[in-house]
């Protein structure tokens, strides 16, 4: 489905597309919900949904510039994270380079699986004004590489290629794999050990390269790797510090790492237990959820154990609303 104007999904309200804040200077945007990999552990199961959506980019702008607007911030990054994968976006370079028209926005982040990047794509995405590329890599072993991303196509040396050519470009690189607590452990290792030749050849200056190592968690609606467990952060962190000690190297990075601070929140018009009239604009991404519209700013991702038809006016309750988020959840009452 394409959401733009005419579809009058409101663009803030929902987490798998639209505009997500969480009360800092960072707007995450999700243009898509497409992926060209099936992840073994993704956590929002994409790929496997129902009915996948596509915003237009000027739709996206419109609603950025109201975020922009409400925040108040001259130092936004903007982090280009869909439930899926940017570079299936047709209109890639068009949103990249609105977005970096905007005076407020400091700072371009996408999160890739980096597969779909050719070598002319560098100098686009140079030019258009990407500040860094996170790209999930999870194993130099080939065939481990293959089995996590679920694509049997999967190529770890042309992984690092790009690597090399992303650093040698204006635009910073962080590698974010996933430690599988049991399952890549020595694969982790190996990747701190390409880090350390990276900053040995000088790409650990202006942050211009960083690792950023994140804990394996299991999500209720997510796949799920057989016999890895997820492990307490607390010991997440304790093993991190450990190898930061045995090999000279940052790995617990933070929100000032990024120059991430406090900002005003964009805050929904409703609270847990309340009561709220929407109109059911579009079926959702899997079976009983739709999103539904609050108003003309606000849509709601609406569970339902019955069919809704769209257009249809119905009565729910706020199930979901975190402090600091832009998300609601509403569970229709029978």
């Amino acid at each position: 489905m394409i959401i733009n104007e005419e579809s009058q999904i409101p663009l803030f309200g929902l987490d798998f597309i639209g505009i997500l804040d969480r009360g800092t200077n960072l707007i995450e945007v999700k243009p898509l919900t497409t992926c060209n990999l099936k992840c073994k552990y993704c956590f929002v199961c994409s790929g496997d949904y129902d009915n996948n959506f596509t915003l237009e980019s000027d739709y996206i702008i419109k609603w950025l510039k109201k975020a922009l607007l409400i925040k108040a911030v001259d130092d936004a990054e903007i982090h280009i994270a869909p439930y899926g994968e940017f570079f299936q976006y047709k209109d890639y370079e068009k949103l990249i380079k609105e977005i970096r028209s905007l005076p407020q926005v400091k700072t371009i982040s996408i999160q890739t699986n980096g597969t779909l990047i050719r070598d002319d794509m560098i100098k686009k995405l140079e030019s258009s004004g990407v500040t860094r590329l996170n790209i999930s890599f999870n194993s130099l072993d080939p065939a481990l590489a293959k089995l996590l991303s679920g694509n049997p196509n999967y190529n770890v040396k042309k992984m690092l290629q790009l690597f090399d050519k992303i650093l040698k470009s204006k635009m910073d690189l962080l590698i974010a794999p996933i430690w599988f607590f049991g399952k890549n452990d020595g694969e982790i290792i190996k990747i701190i050990e390409l880090a350390k030749e990276y900053e040995k050849m000088g790409y650990n200056d202006n942050d211009k390269f960083r690792l950023g190592i994140q804990n394996y968690l299991v999500y209720k609606t997510g796949r799920k790797l057989s016999r890895v467990k997820e492990r307490e952060f607390k010991y997440f962190y304790r093993m991190l510090g450990k190898l930061e000690k045995k090999y000279d190297i940052k790995l617990k990075l933070g929100p000032l790492d990024f120059d991430i601070h406090r900002s005003r929140s964009i805050e929904p018009p409703a609270s847990i237990g309340e009561i709220k009239r929407v109109q059911i604009l579009s079926e959702g991404r899997n079976p009983g959820e739709y999103i539904g519209g609050l108003n003309h700013l606000w849509a709601v991702k609406v569970l339902s154990k019955f069919s809704l038809d769209i257009g249809s006016n119905v009565n729910v309750e706020i199930i979901k609303r975190r402090r600091n988020e832009n998300l609601l959840t509403g569970r229709l009452i029978y």
